[in-house]
């Protein structure tokens, strides 16, 4: 099939593939108590979500946003009714004069600081949390917990300031009281940020420290922290269906972004002899017939659990390693279960053991869960790099059924991190006068926009956007962009997802041909697919069903002419 028919030739013997499997990198898979991180560094992408409960939000800004917005709904009362239709009609018009032009890329609305510490303690941190693509999350769940006590400061603070204004009031000096209580928020706010920025600069000198002090933490924290630490996870994945115009869209929680589907269907034939004055591989492809007896004679039985197996063997082993300037190979293997994502909340644990032993060993493994409707076993094969910024997955299900075989196949790509957390960096740097000049108008911001909350309850974001507030969530993908705007990382995640796709479909060719059945059909569909599955438009295949060539698509290419000049 082209590129990649070499892979794993010239490694047949069993040392030359153990060391193959010892030397290839790999990256954590999420399992925490530091049993798959030990002695590896941490990504920047966990140093970044980590340093999230230490960022701040720009509360300038934000008054005035909220100042804005507050004055435009005013003047709109004050507005006689006639003239606010002809302002609606006009707007209406220039919003339309406008359609054809390209929107500008708005990134989805995050929260940080203590909003950020709450809802990964109540929604990443609750229950079982989805596996983690491209960072550690135990180390991201304890600096969470460790940045409480600053909360916990901060309303101890508060608590004093207002004390001490009611204290004014018993005094001569009742006419102070406010200006007491107003000044102890500020200072409370203020020692807030000064304390989360020594943080934030000490995280951004490379010290992440994971050791949690078990003292001063709510009972809800400390248990959610040492229900964490002892869990392991990676191999059991959840999955939604997003409901699309034209057909649904199936998404792994906690991969990124769907790119496309693939299907490939074969109906298991023994191999047809060749012609004798043939050349070709595969030139005598029988027609479409679908047997209706046993098994058909001189195809070797197997099951999907030995084919997701040689596949993963074959993708470990890697190419032939005998170059000394070849590459070394990143890239992943191992089987997963997935699982409705409805099913999330009510898995017991042995539901979760049955489905560990279901992702490592297979439906016939003892003790699997083999209740098809509950679980089933996919290949997923993944390459990260950008220091975990980039998380390229491929999610092969594997079918065999009254002697058809389908092969179907769900690339995910992450999107890069929001700016907002790649700004941290920059927010280290800032130090002098000038940032506590900025730091000293930022709190008194605070300040007022406490009492604004106050007064309007209803309307504090305490998510982010990308989280709908059902089901499980993944922290990467919360905070994540809407789009991959970077040419070099879209570069890379074609090629990694165009590669693994390439070595899946030829393991899967070479399987098939050593249990004898004909893969003429196969190598046409997969032909297809490899051509075709470079038209991705952001991070997503765009008409998938219009691209020519495309599987289902109404444009196929023309057979090749029988007579008259080609």
């Amino acid at each position: 099939m082209g590129l990649g028919r070499e892979l794993g030739k010239d490694a047949d013997s069993s040392a030359t593939v153990d060391s193959l499997l010892f030397n290839a990198p790999s990256v954590p898979l999420g399992v925490l108590g530091g049993t798959h991180g030990q002695g590896l560094e941490q990504t920047e992408t966990t140093r970044l979500l980590s340093a999230a409960a230490y960022l701040r939000p720009d509360s300038t800004a934000e008054f005035r946003t909220w100042h804005k917005n507050e004055r435009a709904k005013l003047k709109k009362k004050l507005t006689p009714e006639f003239v606010q239709k002809w302002l609606d009609k006009k707007q209406k018009a220039q919003k339309d004069a406008a359609a054809d032009e390209v929107p500008e890329k708005s990134q989805p609305k995050v929260i940080i600081g203590h909003g950020y510490v709450r809802w990964v303690r109540n929604r990443v941190a609750a229950g079982r949390p989805v596996p983690a693509f491209g960072f550690e999350l135990t180390p991201v769940i304890e600096r969470c917990a460790a940045a409480e006590d600053l909360l916990y400061l901060r309303r101890a603070v508060m608590t004093l300031a207002l004390l001490a204004g009611l204290a004014c009031l018993r005094t001569t000096a009742a006419e102070l009281a406010p200006v007491v209580a107003v000044a102890g928020l500020w200072a409370a706010f203020y020692l807030d940020r000064f304390l989360a920025h020594r943080r934030l600069v000490r995280m951004a000198g490379g010290s992440i420290e994971t050791g949690t002090r078990a003292r001063g933490l709510t009972r809800k924290s400390r248990r959610a922290l040492t229900a964490v630490r002892q869990l392991k996870f990676g191999k059991v994945i959840p999955y939604v269906t997003e409901i699309r115009t034209g057909s649904p869209r199936y998404h792994f929680v906690g991969a990124g972004k769907v790119w496309y589907e693939a299907p490939i269907g074969i109906d298991v034939l023994p191999a047809q002899p060749k012609p004798e004055n043939d050349d070709g591989p595969h030139s005598a492809v029988p027609g479409p017939r679908i047997p209706t007896g046993p098994e058909p004679a001189g195809v070797r039985r197997f099951t999907p659990d030995e084919l997701l197996t040689h596949v993963v063997r074959e993708l470990k082993r890697g190419a032939a390693p005998s170059p000394d300037f070849h590459p070394d190979n990143r890239l992943e293997a191992y089987g997963v279960a997935a699982i409705s994502a409805e099913r999330w909340k009510d898995i017991t644990p042995e539901l979760w053991t049955s489905l560990n032993v279901l992702a490592e060993h297979g439906a016939q493994a003892v003790g699997a869960e083999r209740a098809p409707k509950v679980a089933r076993r996919f290949l997923c094969a993944r390459v990260i790099s950008w220091d975990g910024e980039l998380a390229a997955s491929v999610f092969v299900g594997f079918a065999y059924e009254d002697h058809y075989l389908r092969v179907t196949v769900r690339p995910h790509v992450m999107n890069p991190l929001h700016p907002t957390l790649r700004g941290a960096d920059g927010e280290a740097t800032k130090s002098g006068w000038s940032w506590h000049r900025g730091a000293w108008l930022a709190s008194a911001v605070d300040v007022a926009l406490m009492f604004v909350r106050l007064l309007n309850p209803g309307k504090n974001h305490r998510r982010p956007e990308l989280d709908k507030q059902k089901g499980p969530v993944s922290l990467r993908e919360a905070y994540s962009t809407r789009y991959m705007d970077d040419m070099l990382q879209y570069d890379d995640a074609r090629r990694y997802i165009e590669m693994m796709q390439r070595r899946i479909f030829d393991s899967v060719e070479r399987f098939l041909e050593d249990h004898n059945v004909d893969t003429g059909s196969y190598v046409q569909q997969t032909t297809v697919i490899l051509q075709n599955s470079g038209v991705i438009n952001y991070g997503e295949m765009g008409s998938v069903q219009n691209q020519p060539g495309a599987v289902g698509s109404q444009m196929n290419a023309q057979p090749p002419p029988t007579g008259g000049k080609a």
